[in-house]
């Protein structure tokens, strides 16, 4: 039964209200778990400050010391020196490294994988500056909502199918119920690889320019970012990223229903590439181009993914359709009149 334009609104509308009450009881089943969240989203920043310090801990010359001192002992001074001098110089040394041990109790030095991490002047120890009096409370609201729709993505992802397959023909609704549960795997996958591989490598890669500004032996800028500006990098990317992964799905979709055949979406690659990289320019929530090109290159990867994914399919299914009509034929044929 085909329905009418404004019988599709009020569809549209329904599917749109349910989608956010679900949003809104999984945003509020997040804000239970506030504080896990936070951790959770900072730990990341946390680990590539880390690493960063570990590489250049690691590439600094540590001083040698001087000929036939030992491990452990304290460092002998040249023949002749005052030996009352010595003696000052050794407690001085040894109140010093207390003074140390005290520091890292203060301040741990101690990676995530339990090695040890120098901060030092070049790299001081790592924070997030929260800058304005609420943006502290706005983030974790704005978190929560965050985590509610990846919690409830499944149901928002149901609606969108569900919505979708109305205007579908029979044979072709069948679609949406085999695309449906495979599209929150991809979105969940999407997101879980942005923040588990990509984001602390590309965290390392913007803090790590500023960090080899140096004048005169002074570091001049300080690698820490606005929790405001954080957020908002870690949140979009990892929700475009999910979204991202969408796009084989879609492509097949598209193409198995005939909606789109898939010698177009082909034809049209071109095109496609151009609009995938102007909304990465669109989408991003920094200007510089690596962000835009990390969003860019696997947008159009996964595009071809979803061409190749479909000329499969198209494949398959005609070679069935094909021994369909052979095994049709060497049964005698079509019934008589």
């Amino acid at each position: 039964m085909e329905m009418t334009f404004t019988e599709h609104l009020v569809e549209l509308r329904r599917r749109i209200i349910l989608a956010l009450l679900g949003l809104a009881v999984s945003s509020l089943l997040c804000g239970i778990f506030w504080k896990e969240l936070t951790t959770a989203m900072v730990r990341p920043y946390k680990v590539a400050y880390d690493k960063m310090a570990a590489d250049i801990a690691a590439g600094e010359a540590a001083p040698k010391p001087p000929e036939g001192a030992k491990k452990g002992e304290p460092t002998p001074f040249p023949t002749g020196t005052d030996t009352a001098l010595a003696t000052a110089i050794n407690r001085l040394e040894t109140r010093l490294e207390s003074i140390e041990k005290r520091l890292d109790v203060v301040s741990p030095t101690v990676g995530p994988d339990n090695k040890p991490v120098a901060y030092s002047g070049k790299l001081p120890p790592p924070r997030l500056i929260q800058g304005q009096p609420i943006s502290g409370y706005m983030m974790i609201m704005y978190l929560c909502v965050i985590c509610g729709i990846i919690v409830a993505s499944p149901w928002i992802l149901y609606q969108i199918w569900a919505f979708v397959g109305v205007g579908l023909h029979a044979h072709e609704r069948k679609y949406v119920h085999i695309y449906g549960p495979f599209s929150f795997f991809m979105f969940i996958l999407g997101g879980a690889m942005f923040y588990f591989l990509f984001l602390p490598r590309v965290l390392q890669f913007l803090m790590g320019v500023v960090t080899e500004v140096v004048v005169e032996g002074v570091p001049l800028i300080d690698p820490s970012f606005f929790l405001n500006d954080y957020f908002k990098f870690v949140a979009v990317m990892t929700l475009i990223s999910g979204i991202v992964f969408e796009l084989p799905l879609v492509v097949m979709f598209l193409a198995r229903t005939g909606l789109i055949p898939l010698e177009t979406l082909a034809r049209q690659q071109r095109l496609v590439i151009l609009i995938m990289i102007i909304l990465s320019a669109l989408i991003t929530p920094t200007v510089d181009p690596f962000s835009m090109m990390a969003m860019a290159v696997p947008m159009i990867l996964l595009y071809e993914l979803g061409l190749l994914l479909a000329w499969v399919s198209q494949r398959r299914a005609r070679r069935r359709e094909k021994l369909a009509e052979e095994r049709e034929r060497a049964g005698g044929g079509p019934p008589s009149d």
